[in-house]
């Protein structure tokens, strides 16, 4: 079923550090619980939650996202078990188009950035120079996981 795209950025604006660096891809900090519903209603099927399952969120988020009619995915991502793993689970789940349009979370939208930094040079095949102020537009501010997603993307191809 086609989606209004319009409606998919629109619902964003609630959102705090918000954004929709390309096409079926939303990135953001913590959404509050009545996000959710908006979510789904605007034609959104998936939320990746990168945030460590004991970071507070304040309600039962995975049980708010599958109320509202959206596949919850929790991929916990910390700088410290940040893994070509974690990269290559996340790339997987992005690229996947029977779970698209996603949303994509973290508190901030910083580790968001960071895991969409490979994907955008590998998966989306852009220059690494493009991927990395995508990456930043997604929320990117950390130099550390800058380096980290960078190194992974050359070790895998990237170039540019």
């Amino acid at each position: 079923m086609p989606h209004d795209e319009r409606a998919l950025r629109a619902v964003l604006e609630t959102i705090p550090q918000s954004a929709c660096p390309v096409r079926d891809i939303a990135t953001a900090g913590q959404p509050a619980e009545v996000a959710w519903r908006a979510l789904a209603d605007a034609g959104y099927r998936t939320v990746v939650d990168l945030r460590a399952a004991d970071e507070p969120r304040g309600y039962d988020e995975p049980a708010a996202v599958r109320a509202a009619g959206l596949e919850y995915v929790l991929l916990p991502v910390t700088q410290a078990t940040l893994s070509d793993e974690t990269f290559d689970a996340f790339r997987t789940l992005v690229g996947d188009p029977a779970r698209r349009p996603v949303l994509v979370h973290c508190a901030t939208s910083n580790r968001v950035g960071a895991l969409l930094l490979p994907y955008f040079a590998l998966d989306e095949h852009r220059p690494l120079a493009e991927s990395f102020q995508l990456a930043q537009a997604a929320g990117l501010r950390s130099p550390e996981l800058a380096m980290i997603a960078g190194e992974y993307a050359r070790r895998h191809g990237a170039t540019g």
